[in-house]
C-alpha cells in the first residue's frame, strides 16, 4: 500500500495538536522532544523541518491560539452604531468569554512552568505575539474615543499598551499564585485576584480619563470560574 504524504502545514497542525495535547496532560517542562516525537510519530529530521525547535513549537502555538482569538474578538470591538467606551468593554468582557472557550485557562495552567527564570525568554516572546496582534484594535478604539470626547489621553497607542500589560501581570500573579510553595486556599487566591483586578480597573480608568467604575473588569465568580480550571482542588486548597 503505497505510503500517504500529507500537505506540510496539515501535517504541522496535526503536530501541534497533538503537542498541545500532551503539554495539557503533563505540563510544559514535562514533555521532551522524544515525547514530541513519539505522540506524533514524526522523525527528529520532519520535526526540524516543522518547527526548528520545541520553543518554536509552543511560539507557533501561541501565534495560532491569538489569531483565533483576534478572529472572534475583532468584530466585538469594531461594532458599528456604539461608542468607543462601549466597544472598549464589549472587546474586554467578550475577551473573557472567548478565552474560556479556547482552553486558556487549562493552557495557562500546562504552560505555568514558562514562569521560571529559564524560561523567561520564551513566555515574553509568547506575552509579545498577542500584544502585537492587538495593539492597532486597542488603539484604534481608544483614538475613536479621544476624537469623541469619550477618553481624555494623548497616547492611545500608550495606554493599549498599558491594559495589556494589566492582563499580562493578572496572568503572571494568578499563575505565580497557584504555584507558590506554601499551600495557598483557594479564597485567598480569589481575594487576591479579585482586589488586583479592582486596581487595574481603577488605573485604566484614570488613564483614559474616565470615572472609577466605568471600564468593565472581571468579577468575582469570573474569577473563581477561571482558578477552579487551573487548579482544580477542594475550595480549602487541600489536595484530593
Amino acid at each position: 500500500m503505497p505510503r500517504v504524504v500529507k500537505q506540510k502545514d496539515i501535517r504541522q497542525v496535526e503536530v501541534l495538536d497533538q503537542a498541545l495535547a500532551l503539554f495539557l496532560e503533563y505540563g510544559y517542562d514535562n514533555v521532551s522532544l522524544n515525547d514530541l516525537l513519539a505522540v506524533s510519530g514524526t522523525s527528529k529530521g520532519a520535526f526540524y523541518h516543522y518547527f526548528p525547535s520545541k520553543e518554536a513549537l509552543v511560539t507557533a502555538l501561541a501565534e495560532r491560539s491569538a489569531a483565533e482569538a483576534f478572529d472572534r474578538l475583532k468584530p466585538v470591538f469594531e461594532q458599528a452604531g456604539a461608542n468607543a467606551l462601549e466597544r472598549l468593554n464589549a472587546g474586554l468582557a467578550a475577551s473573557y468569554e472567548v478565552k474560556m472557550a479556547m482552553g486558556a485557562p487549562e493552557q495557562l495552567a500546562a504552560m505555568a512552568s514558562l514562569l521560571k527564570p529559564h524560561n523567561q525568554a520564551l513566555f515574553d516572546q509568547i506575552i509579545t505575539i498577542w500584544e502585537d496582534l492587538f495593539r492597532p484594535v486597542l488603539t484604534e478604539v481608544i483614538a475613536q474615543g479621544v476624537y469623541e470626547g469619550v477618553f481624555d489621553t494623548f497616547d492611545p497607542e500608550g495606554v493599549g499598551d498599558m491594559i495589556q500589560g494589566f492582563a499580562a501581570s493578572m496572568r503572571k500573579t494568578l499563575v505565580g499564585t497557584l504555584n507558590a510553595p506554601d499551600p495557598t486556599s483557594r479564597q485567598e487566591i480569589l481575594d487576591v485576584c479579585v482586589k488586583r483586578l479592582k486596581l487595574y480597573g481603577i488605573a485604566t480608568d484614570r488613564i483614559l480619563g474616565l470615572p472609577d467604575g466605568s471600564t468593565v473588569v472581571l468579577d468575582r465568580k469570573q474569577v473563581e470560574a477561571m482558578i477552579a480550571l487551573l487548579s482544580p482542588q477542594p475550595p480549602d486548597g487541600s489536595a484530593t
